[in-house]
């Protein structure tokens, strides 16, 4: 029978051997974890290829403008790299789902125009039979054109015909303006859930000669403007055929309810995150030069024709007309505010009559 002096020794280097034990599992699980993740690094898995599940993609539909086609600049690339860099050889595309008109569609329109303000008599649009135009009886200078079957719209107020609507006006501040913002989109229940997160820009604006120009601060401006984006999609930005947010606001400093928007407008087109398909993409090459031949949208045309690029990344393009599917583009950045893009899906699963 072992002594009480034995069994205390034995005791000791098992508990001794046990901690050793432990420490060199630890050490080994931690350099079998930096091992693996070396490996991964060195040889990186090949991501599965892509799926093209939605068939042959409709071509992009770009606005129709003055900024476009890019064949009329001369494009001079200037990156960090030094050259194009390279994309990602495929991407996501996302289902966009779009809701038919319905018999009470101009039912809705008339009870939202109701709720701000505006008469309930329609006027049919003659170049597009789903958008309706109210007028406010009691302020002529403002009106509403909705679009029944997108419940997409906007609001003018013609400031041009009123010359004193920026007199004795106070502009609202950069905080001030959002908040007024995003309360105006909470109260009639306009506010996507998936533009949480997103970025809200704010700029300032003077009238002169009867239009908007930007100016640097609050003190200088007649009017600000709020526009709100959707976030990252995927780690990717979104980006929109126009010079701003899908949705924004332009305050003046009125304090009369009917002359303090000079404009909203609202374009939202839901997108089915849950619903998405791989398509391969063009090299970033390609789409370079596919934008010196004159194949890019400009969306943002500088002063002079010689256009120097600083940066060039993937997108996601979010149309302010109604599209199926949510596609990827190259995007173009230059000097003097230049922007470009260029669709990024492989033209072998697009089709160019769609």
């Amino acid at each position: 029978m072992a002594s009480l002096t034995e069994t205390a020794y034995y005791t000791r280097r098992a508990i001794n051997w046990s901690i050793i034990g432990l420490i060199g599992y630890i050490l080994l699980k931690i350099l079998w974890g930096i091992l693996i993740a070396v490996y991964i690094m060195i040889f990186p898995p090949k991501a599965p290829p892509p799926n093209h599940a939605f068939g042959s993609l409709p071509s992009l539909k770009f606005p129709i403008n003055a900024a476009s086609p890019s064949g009329q600049l001369i494009f001079q690339l200037q990156t960090i790299q030094g050259s194009v860099p390279d994309a990602s050889v495929s991407a996501n595309v996302y289902f966009m789902p779009k809701t038919g008109s319905n018999l009470l569609a101009l039912s809705t329109a008339q009870t939202f125009a109701k709720r701000l303000g505006f008469g309930t008599n329609p006027i049919s649009d003659p170049t597009n039979n789903n958008i309706y135009r109210f007028d406010d009886p009691t302020a002529p200078l403002r009106h509403l054109w909705y679009d029944v079957v997108s419940t997409n719209f906007i609001i003018r107020y013609d400031f041009q015909q009123d010359a004193g609507i920026f007199l004795n006006s106070n502009v609202p501040t950069s905080e001030e303006a959002q908040s007024e913002a995003r309360n105006l989109l909470q109260t009639y229940g306009l506010y996507p859930q998936d533009y949480t997160g997103g970025d809200v820009t704010v700029t300032f604006y003077k009238v002169s000669q009867s239009t908007l120009v930007t100016v640097p601060s609050q003190s200088q401006a007649d009017a600000v403007r709020v526009d709100f984006y959707r976030p990252l999609v995927a780690n990717t930005p979104i980006v929109t055929g126009a010079s701003g947010g899908p949705i924004s606001i332009i305050f003046s400093g009125s304090k009369n309810t009917q002359r303090r928007i000079l404009q909203f407008s609202y374009t939202y087109w839901p997108i089915d995150y849950q619903t998405s398909a791989t398509y391969a993409l063009k090299t970033s090459n390609q789409a370079w030069q596919e934008l010196e031949s004159g194949s890019g949208y400009v969306l943002k045309y500088p002063t002079g024709n010689v256009i120097t690029v600083r940066n060039v990344y993937l997108a996601y393009y979010d149309s302010l007309d109604p599209q199926t599917y949510l596609q990827p583009v190259f995007v173009f950045e230059g000097d003097d505010g230049f922007a470009a893009y260029v669709p990024a899906v492989d033209p072998t699963y697009v089709d160019a009559t769609h």
